[in-house]
């Protein structure tokens, strides 16, 4: 398969990812689980300064900001966003300006994990509370937007996780990949931790456009519940096939999701999601973040020895790592 172009509708995109990522076989997890076979998609691989997921989004996103000239990124995320760091970093790489809204409680956060590569990178941060950042995102935006304008800038304005139809040709190249790492027709089930959907809804999508039918996706909520996904998977999924023409139907993408993995709610721990944190490090050598990755990899270890299957199982490791290095108090030393 011709990776250079995965589809006639695929847009531009800037090459600032390590591609292909690697495919590996969790050899050991497999064993101390209990369960046939475990493989990897090492997307927490896509290169050191900018690992993880975010970085396949940005690279259409981008794309489209340098297309309409801009000069400055705008967009917003937790105090530990790692779609923030990825941004911060896309804007040091590229000589872009980058402003970033962040939701926290705490008016001077310690510079730790992403926060501390944030500004290493330059980016220019603000925070607020979470209730003010939940009811006045939209003012924030059109603040930050309007003052970059009234100096002379032409700032571009993307939302957490760059979860837009742009950004959704991350992971339908990412499946492209897949697809040729595996057998389109062999039975695999794909497994992803899903929050602001761009990873998700691209899998989806990228199945059907790649041909691999008997594949299956598997969305591990890690914030919202499954009412909300079902709807916001959708939207995005429409916005993106209406936006690039894409001649597909919402029965051909079905929405799958894995339930009870949130916890207290989204980036907040809980005791399995930090044992499967030991787990792979001490199995693996395989970081996992308290956000997403521990959350989504408890998730689908529980389905596989609840539902044994003959499928080949692929987790998805949308990164993190560095989030992890903020929160050093959840993996206290074993006595």
């Amino acid at each position: 398969m011709n990776l250079e172009t995965i589809h006639p509708q695929e847009p531009a995109r800037l090459n600032l990812a390590q591609l292909l990522t690697p495919l590996v076989e969790l050899k050991n997890l497999a064993k101390l689980t209990g369960v046939d076979r475990i493989l990897l998609k090492r997307d927490d691989l896509t290169g050191l300064e900018m690992s993880g997921n975010k970085i396949r989004k940005l690279e259409y996103v981008v794309a489209d900001a340098l297309a309409q000239g801009a000069d400055t990124l705008v967009t917003h995320g937790g105090c530990q966003s790692n779609h923030c760091r990825a941004t911060a970093a896309v804007g040091a790489r590229l000589g872009l300006r980058v402003r970033m809204i962040l939701r926290s409680d705490d008016p001077t956060p310690p510079a730790d994990g992403n926060l501390f590569l944030d500004q290493l990178f330059g980016a220019e941060v603000s925070y607020h509370p979470a209730d003010a950042y939940r009811a006045e995102l939209s003012d924030l935006v059109a603040s930050a937007m309007e003052k970059e304008r009234s100096n002379g800038r032409t700032p571009y304005f993307f939302p957490v996780g760059a979860s837009v139809p742009f950004g959704s040709w991350g992971y339908i190249r990412c499946l492209a990949e897949l697809a040729k790492q595996l057998d389109p027709a062999e039975p695999v089930d794909l497994y992803c931790a899903t929050s602001s959907g761009g990873t998700q809804v691209g899998l989806m999508l990228g199945r059907v456009l790649m041909g691999c039918d008997n594949w299956r996706i598997f969305g591990v909520p890690v914030s919202d519940d499954v009412d909300y996904f079902h709807t916001s998977l959708r939207e995005l999924e429409r916005a993106t096939v209406e936006q690039f023409q894409l001649d597909l139907s919402p029965d051909q993408t079905p929405i799958d999701l894995i339930d009870g993995f949130i916890g207290e709610g989204y980036a907040i721990p809980y005791p399995a999601a930090v044992d499967t944190i030991r787990l792979l490090g001490r199995s693996e050598g395989i970081v996992l973040d308290p956000s997403y990755t521990s959350k989504g990899m408890t998730g689908m270890l529980a389905t596989m020895k609840q539902q044994p299957s003959e499928r080949i199982a692929v987790y998805i490791h949308t990164g993190g790592s560095f989030g992890l290095f903020a929160r050093r108090d959840l993996i206290a030393e074993d006595t």
